[in-house]
């Protein structure tokens, strides 16, 4: 492998950068917060497809009773004990509230038949909550099936991790240089060089970001002291996040009409 010598390439900054203003903390905070806000329901969607496509093929039965139950198909009376027995034995997996004590002694001596016939005289609450809410309790003779509940917490890291890759390299490459929520705060990314951001830059500094919580979020203090506001996601992959000017809107049209 040749040597190398240091030399200006990495310090060096396109002229045509020089005196842009730069974006502030809040800005860039609130224009991440947006991100975030645009990328939580595809990610939880994919999740529970990932999810149900898992327990689809790892527990067939358990899988045909949720979707029996969520469906509310017409099924024979025994069809349907079974059917709910097998939904039975995945609700006391996933520690269900509201969940009867019946079934689950019922499940755990294996007996899905009494499981299902106890399930079937309740309420069936499907629910999806994004956060930490505080739910109140189900009512009584209420179950309330948790949605979020049946996606591992791994998968739905890995699921919101692989989608902020694939949204935040493929908006901040190029020359747009922006995703949504820089466009709507009013800053982009810009290589140091002047040269658009490739694919390849993009991902680095979307990797970059796990310096973040890898420093317990001590590395946020480079917007405040590193005079050109550059965390080390911007150092790493030599990058600088600029304020830029919104578009002006176009003049109204000064024209009379013409006299009839």
């Amino acid at each position: 492998m040749a040597a190398r010598t240091l030399t200006a390439e990495p310090l060096a900054v396109a002229p045509e950068l020089v005196g842009r203003p730069l974006a502030s903390p809040v800005r860039r905070f609130l224009a991440l917060a947006v991100d975030f806000a645009v990328l939580m329901l595809p990610t939880i969607a994919l999740s529970l497809v990932v999810a149900l496509t898992a327990l689809r093929l790892a527990d067939p039965p358990a899988y045909r009773g949720l979707m029996t139950a969520w469906r509310g198909a017409e099924l024979a009376e025994g069809e349907r004990q079974a059917s709910l027995g097998e939904l039975a034995r995945l609700l006391v997996r996933v520690e269900a509230p509201g969940l009867p004590a019946e079934v689950e002694e019922a499940v755990g001596r294996g007996d899905l038949a009494a499981a299902g016939r106890r399930l079937g005289e309740c309420d069936l609450l499907f629910a999806l909550e994004l956060g930490e809410h505080g739910t109140p309790a189900p009512q009584p003779n209420q179950v309330r099936v948790e949605i979020q509940a049946l996606i591992p917490d791994l998968l739905r890291a890995v699921t919101l991790y692989g989608l902020g890759a694939v949204y935040f390299t493929l908006l901040t490459a190029g020359r747009r240089g922006a995703t949504l929520g820089k466009r709507l705060l009013g800053v982009r990314v810009a290589c140091l060089n002047g040269h658009p951001l490739s694919l390849v830059e993009s991902l680095e500094r979307f990797v970059g970001y796990l310096h973040i919580p890898g420093t317990f979020g001590l590395a946020l203090g480079y917007l405040w002291h590193d005079p050109n506001r550059r965390m080390p996601h911007d150092r790493a992959a030599g990058t600088v996040v600029l304020r830029v000017a919104r578009l002006p809107r176009p003049p109204r049209s000064t024209r009379t009409p013409k006299a009839k």
